[in-house]
């Protein structure tokens, strides 16, 4: 069922020039995304901070972060606007290549995304340190789909992609930003 599911959400992916093409047979399930070459945003985050000072990131590779930050909600509002759901945010599913600007991030991995009116039960997938708990809790209750807002929970993902570039952390490891 999830990939049937996922195989619906990728029609809109195509229409919204998010992927190029997929497939769904009794044999195979496959999507072609843009290759993107270029590195993780986790990575990026390391060099990032190897650049940096003792006391965090400088104003050029915090300019760099904040940049990535909006090359990514600039992706999700095109998610949003087409009614899908990337459910998967995380600095992995996130790829750093230079463009004529400097450097862009592109959101990849389409493995979880979904449709924002699905029927579906909510579920607890995605990655855990990126994973709104008010989902978890949602999910656990039985909640559908097309019940919650679930733009929210992307956007909070991205929230938790910023502070884990900026603070080279995970949100969830409970410390205070060192960020003046």
């Amino acid at each position: 069922p999830q990939i049937v599911r996922e195989s619906r959400s990728l029609d809109a992916a195509k229409r919204l020039g998010l992927i190029y093409d997929h497939d769904l047979t009794g044999e195979r399930f496959y999507y072609v995304m843009r290759y993107v070459p270029g590195e993780s945003l986790s990575l990026t985050t390391k060099k990032l901070h190897a650049a940096g000072d003792a006391d965090g990131l400088n104003r050029p590779q915090l300019r760099a972060a904040l940049g990535y930050a909006r090359d990514l909600l600039a992706t999700l509002s095109t998610y949003h606007r087409g009614g899908l759901w990337h459910k998967d945010v995380k600095p992995d599913n996130v790829i750093v290549d230079a463009c004529p600007t400097g450097s862009c991030a592109h959101l990849v991995d389409f493995g979880l995304v979904s449709s924002l009116r699905s029927a579906m039960t909510l579920t607890t997938h995605g990655t855990e340190y990126f994973r709104d708990p008010e989902m978890v809790r949602l999910a656990l209750k039985g909640v559908k789909v097309h019940e919650v807002d679930g733009t929210r929970f992307d956007i909070y993902a991205a929230g938790a992609v910023v502070y884990a570039v900026i603070e080279d952390s995970f949100p969830a490891h409970g410390v205070l930003s060192q960020i003046t």
